[in-house]
C-alpha cells in the first residue's frame, strides 16, 4: 500500500483523529505509533500516528511537518490500550497518548502573547474592555511573555482565544507560536584510550629520557596502559592528570576519544545475593498454578489474597522467573508509596540488570533511560507505579499488581483519570498474558470478581517462617482521657497546686506510652502511624469559636510548627500563624478574630505527635517520615536505612510507613488515630480504614518475635475496626457488601462523576442544573442520575464546585449511546457566552468524591 495519508491523534479536547498528508521523504519510514509535528490552526502540535492509508475523503488536507521518531514510541498493543482508555474513561485519545509519552520526550507547540505597548493600559478605551480582557492586560503589564495555558490557569477560564484575538486585532498584543523541545536526551560520556601513535611515540623514547611533551603521556601510560578504554573522568582521577591536559593529548593524536552512551541507573551496583528461601506448601501450590497458566500463553486473571507476611512477593518472583524462562517480559506495578529501595533491591537480587525501575523520585534522565532499556529489550522486567503500565515491553507475558487495592492506582487530578489496576488487566488481555493482583486486603471490586468467578482466587492464609499474626488491641480514647484526668488529679493532690484549666489534646495514650516503654527497654522497634502531616489540623478559639480556614478552599488550614505558619494541603496556600500569646506551648496563639481567646489544637498531625514523643521519651531517637521530611531525593531511603540499622528506635509517619516495610525487630505498631479515614463522608471510608489498619498492623511481628498492635480510637465498636483487630477480611467483606448492595454503590454499580467548577457560584449551579436535566432525559434502564449537589469541599482553589453522580448497573457492559454522546459533548464542548466559564470534568469509576 502506498502511504499517502496519516491519521493523527492530537492532545486537544476532541474525540476524533485528524488526517494529514505524508510528504514523500517520510513515506518509507513512517509507521503507526510514531510521533509527528503537524499544523493545527495557527499552531504546531505534536501528535501520534494511529493509522496510515492510501486514500482519504477529507478535503483540504495539509501535510505533516516533521517525523520525530526513528522507532515507534508506541507499540501496536499500546495504541490499542490507549484507545481503550480513551473510550472507557471518556478522555480524548490524544490526551491519553500524551500522558503515556515518557516525561521529557514531548515536543509541545504552544502560543504565547505579550504586550506591544504599555501605554494602552492608560487609555480610556482600555477601561471599557470586558473583565477577562482587562485581567489579561494586567497579567502582561510587566512586559512578560505568557503562554495561553498559563493565562487560562491564572484567570481560571476555559479559553482566552477570543479575548486575545480581540486585543490582537486592536494591535495591543503580539501573538507568537513556539515549540518547546524535549528536555531529555541520551547521555554521551567521553572515553579515552592510548592510540597507536601514542604507543609508538613512547616506544621511540626511553623512559629516563622522555621529552617534556611526552611526560604527561608517559604518566598516563604508566597507570592506564593495560586498562584499555576508560572514561575521561576516571582517567583524570586515576592518573591525577587534568581533563584539559588529557584533551590536549587527544588533539596531538596520542590518545583516542569517542563518545559512549551511559545509562543513568541509580540502582546500578546495588544488587545483593538473594536469600535462600524454602517455599511453604501454600506458596508452592500458588507458584505451580501460575507457572501452568504462563505456559498456556493465554489471558488469565488471578487474585492472590495473602495475609501480611505470607510471602506474596516470593510468589511474584517465582512467577516472574517462569515468564523470563518462556522468553516473555513482565511489569510489576507497585503503589508509589510502597516503591521503597528495600522493594527494588529484593527484585534486583534475583534478576539484576533485567530490572528497570520507573518512579517520580527519579530524574527525568533516569526515567528516560529506563524507558529506552525496556523498549530496546535490554530490560525484561519493569517495576513502577501506575504509569509503568505503559512500559514499551514486547512479548509481554505477566503483569503483577501488588497491593491492588491501593487508591494511588487511580489517576485523580489530570486527564486521563484511569485506574492502573484495571488498565493492567486490559493490557494483559491484549497481550494474551497472565495478570496477578495481590493484596492482604483486596478491593471490594476485585474480591467480588473473584467470588463471581471472573478472577481465579489463590489464598495464602498463614505467615511464613511460622510467624504468627500480631495481637491487635483497640484502645478506647474516651476511657484513656478519663484515666489521664484521674492521673493529673492524683498528681495535683500529691504535689499541690491548681488543677489546669484544660489538659489539651492527647495523641499518645497511657496504654501506648507503657507499651512503647517496654519495647525501648528491650531494644525492639516501634512503628507509629498518624495519617495526617503537619502539627495541628484544626485550630479553634475556645472563646469565640473562630477557626483558621483557607481563603481559597472550604477547609481548615494546618498549623506547621517548624515554620510557624498555616498551610492549606489542597491548594498550597500559606500565611503566617497568629502571634503567640505566650512563650508556652506552640498552640498558645492569640485569636485573630476576638483578640481575647487562645487558638487551641483540636486534632494533631505528625509534627505534634513527634513533639509529644520527644517529651515522653527524651532518650529515644525518633524518626519522622511524611511528605515534609521526604521531599529531597534519597531522603526516603535514608530514613528507612537509619531505622533498620537501629539508629532510630521509633518510626513515626503517615501511610508511608504502612506498606512495603519488613523490619524483623519491630514488635509494636501503634495507630495514633483510627478516625482520619473513617470519618470522611465517602462510601469507601470503612474499606480504606480497614485496609490501612490491616496493612500497618502487618509491619509488626514479622519474625519469631511476637508482635502487638495498638489502635487508638473513639469508635471501638465500628465494624471495620473490630474486623481489622481480628484479621478477618471475609467477615468485613460480608458486612460491607450488604451496605453497598442496599445503597447501590460499587461493586454493585459503576459510577460516573461529573464535576463543574467556576469562579461564579451562580453560574456553576445553573450549568450543573441544566446538564442534570439533559442527563435524566438521556439515561436508560439501569442508569440513575443524582444531583447536582455540593461536594463536602464546596470550594477548592478559589473555584466553586458541584457534582453530578451517575449510577449504572454493573451488568451493563457499555454506557447507553445517548448518555455517552452527551458526556462526550460535555468534555469536548467549547465555552459559550453566558456559561460563566464553567469547566466540566468527567471521572469514570471515581475513588475520591470529596
Amino acid at each position: 500500500m502506498a502511504v499517502l495519508f496519516a491519521d493523527v491523534a492530537l492532545p486537544v479536547p476532541l474525540f476524533r483523529t485528524f488526517t494529514y498528508g505524508v510528504p514523500e521523504e517520510f513515506r518509507d519510514r513512517i509507521a503507526p505509533g510514531m510521533r509527528v509535528l503537524v499544523p493545527f490552526g495557527r499552531s504546531t502540535l505534536s501528535g501520534v500516528v494511529v493509522g496510515l492509508t492510501d486514500r482519504s475523503e477529507v478535503r483540504g488536507i495539509k501535510p505533516l511537518r516533521d517525523l520525530l521518531d526513528r522507532q515507534a514510541t508506541f507499540t501496536d498493543d499500546l495504541l490499542g490500550l490507549t484507545r481503550w482508555i480513551s473510550d472507557y474513561y471518556l478522555a480524548p485519545w490524544g490526551d491519553v497518548l500524551r500522558a503515556a509519552t515518557p516525561q521529557g520526550l514531548s515536543i509541545e507547540g504552544h502560543r504565547t502573547v505579550c504586550l506591544k505597548d504599555r501605554a494602552v493600559l492608560a487609555t480610556a478605551l482600555a477601561e471599557r474592555l470586558g473583565k477577562t480582557q482587562r485581567a489579561l492586560l494586567e497579567l502582561l503589564r510587566d512586559g512578560s511573555t505568557i503562554s495561553f495555558l498559563t493565562i487560562q490557569n491564572k484567570l481560571h477560564v476555559a479559553s482566552v482565544a477570543s479575548s486575545v484575538a480581540s486585543l490582537e486585532a486592536r494591535g495591543w498584543v503580539k501573538v507568537q507560536d513556539t515549540l518547546k523541545r524535549p528536555t531529555v536526551s541520551v547521555r554521551a560520556v567521553p572515553y579515552v584510550r592510548l592510540s597507536d601513535a601514542g604507543r609508538q611515540a613512547l616506544e621511540r623514547s626511553a623512559p629516563e629520557r622522555t621529552p617534556r611533551g611526552l611526560k604527561t603521556l608517559r604518566k598516563y601510560a604508566d597507570v592506564l596502559a593495560d586498562a584499555g578504554t576508560v572514561s575521561l573522568r576516571d582517567a583524570a582521577e586515576q592518573t591525577e592528570i587534568s581533563v584539559a591536559s588529557l584533551r590536549t593529548l587527544v588533539k596531538r593524536g596520542h590518545l583516542e576519544l569517542d563518545q559512549r552512551e551511559e545509562i543513568r541507573d541509580p540502582y546500578a551496583g546495588s544488587d545483593e545475593v538473594p536469600p535462600s528461601l524454602t517455599l511453604t506448601d501454600r506458596q508452592r501450590a500458588a507458584v505451580e498454578v501460575l507457572q501452568s497458566a504462563l505456559s498456556e500463553r493465554a489471558f488469565q486473571p488471578f487474585l492472590l489474597h495473602g495475609v501480611t507476611g505470607s510471602g506474596k512477593t516470593q510468589v511474584y518472583i517465582e512467577a516472574l522467573r517462569r515468564a523470563l524462562e518462556l522468553g516473555r517480559t513482565a511489569i510489576v506495578l507497585v503503589p508509589e508509596i510502597s516503591l521503597t529501595p528495600q522493594t527494588v533491591r529484593r527484585f534486583r537480587s534475583h534478576f539484576g540488570d533485567d530490572v528497570a525501575v520507573m518512579h517520580s523520585q527519579l530524574s527525568v534522565g533516569e526515567r528516560y533511560d529506563a524507558w529506552r532499556r525496556a523498549r530496546d529489550g535490554r530490560a525484561k522486567i519493569v517495576i513502577g507505579p501506575r504509569s509503568a503500565v505503559f512500559a514499551p515491553l514486547e512479548h509481554l507475558g505477566l503483569i503483577v499488581v501488588d497491593e491492588e487495592h491501593d487508591s494511588s492506582y487511580k489517576q485523580y487530578d489530570a486527564v486521563p483519570r484511569y485506574q492502573g489496576r484495571d488498565t493492567a488487566i486490559v493490557r494483559a488481555k491484549l497481550n494474551h498474558a497472565v495478570v496477578l493482583l495481590g493484596s492482604a486486603t483486596p478491593s471490594m471490586e476485585s474480591y467480588a470478581n473473584a467470588k463471581a468467578g471472573k478472577f481465579r482466587l489463590i489464598e495464602l492464609p498463614d505467615r511464613i517462617d511460622h510467624a504468627t499474626m500480631p495481637e491487635v488491641k483497640l484502645v478506647d480514647m474516651v476511657l484513656e482521657r478519663k484515666r489521664r484526668f484521674e492521673e493529673v488529679k492524683k498528681q495535683v493532690k500529691e504535689k499541690g497546686g491548681a488543677f489546669p484549666k484544660t489538659l489539651g489534646p492527647m495523641s499518645i495514650s497511657l496504654t501506648m506510652r507503657d507499651e512503647i516503654t517496654k519495647r525501648l527497654e528491650k531494644k525492639e522497634g516501634v512503628i507509629l502511624l498518624q495519617n495526617r502531616r503537619g502539627f495541628a489540623h484544626v485550630l479553634e478559639c475556645l472563646e469565640c469559636g473562630h477557626t483558621e480556614r483557607c481563603k481559597n478552599c472550604d477547609v481548615t488550614m494546618t498549623y506547621h510548627l517548624k515554620t510557624h505558619d498555616l498551610r492549606c494541603h489542597y491548594c498550597g496556600a500559606r500565611r503566617p500563624a497568629s502571634a503567640k500569646a505566650s512563650a508556652g506551648t506552640a498552640a498558645a496563639q492569640a485569636c485573630p478574630s476576638c483578640r481575647v481567646g487562645e487558638m487551641k489544637q483540636l486534632s494533631f498531625g505528625t509534627q505534634q505527635v513527634h513533639e509529644e514523643l520527644q517529651a515522653l521519651f527524651p532518650q529515644a531517637k525518633i524518626l519522622r517520615m511524611d511528605r515534609d521530611t521526604t521531599r529531597r531525593k534519597g531522603s526516603h531511603e535514608s530514613i528507612l536505612r537509619r531505622f533498620g540499622s537501629g539508629e532510630g528506635q521509633i518510626l513515626l509517619g503517615t501511610q508511608m510507613v504502612a506498606k512495603g516495610l519488613d523490619f524483623p525487630h519491630v514488635t509494636l505498631v501503634g495507630v495514633v488515630s483510627a478516625e482520619t479515614q473513617l470519618l470522611l463522608p465517602d462510601f469507601r471510608s470503612a474499606e480504606t480504614t480497614f485496609q490501612l489498619l490491616t496493612q500497618v498492623a502487618g509491619r509488626s511481628g514479622r519474625s519469631t518475635l511476637r508482635g502487638e498492635v495498638l489502635i487508638q480510637t473513639v469508635q471501638p465498636q465500628h465494624y471495620s475496626l473490630i474486623h481489622a483487630s481480628s484479621h478477618d477480611f471475609n467477615s468485613f467483606f460480608a458486612e460491607e457488601i450488604r451496605f453497598r448492595t442496599e445503597l447501590r454503590y460499587p461493586p454493585m454499580t459503576r459510577l460516573v462523576l461529573i464535576e463543574f467548577t467556576g469562579l461564579q457560584e451562580s453560574a456553576v449551579e445553573r450549568r450543573s442544573q441544566d446538564v442534570a436535566k439533559m442527563l435524566r432525559q438521556a439515561v436508560s434502564q439501569g442508569e440513575e442520575v443524582l444531583g447536582p449537589a455540593e461536594p463536602p469541599i464546596a470550594r477548592l482553589r478559589n473555584l466553586y464546585r458541584r457534582h453530578i453522580l451517575i449510577k449504572r448497573d454493573r451488568r451493563l457492559d457499555a454506557m447507553s449511546g445517548a448518555l455517552r454522546e452527551l458526556i462526550v459533548a460535555l468534555v469536548g464542548e467549547r465555552q459559550e457566552k453566558g456559561t460563566g466559564d464553567v469547566r466540566v470534568s468527567v471521572d469514570v469509576d471515581p475513588y475520591g468524591m470529596m
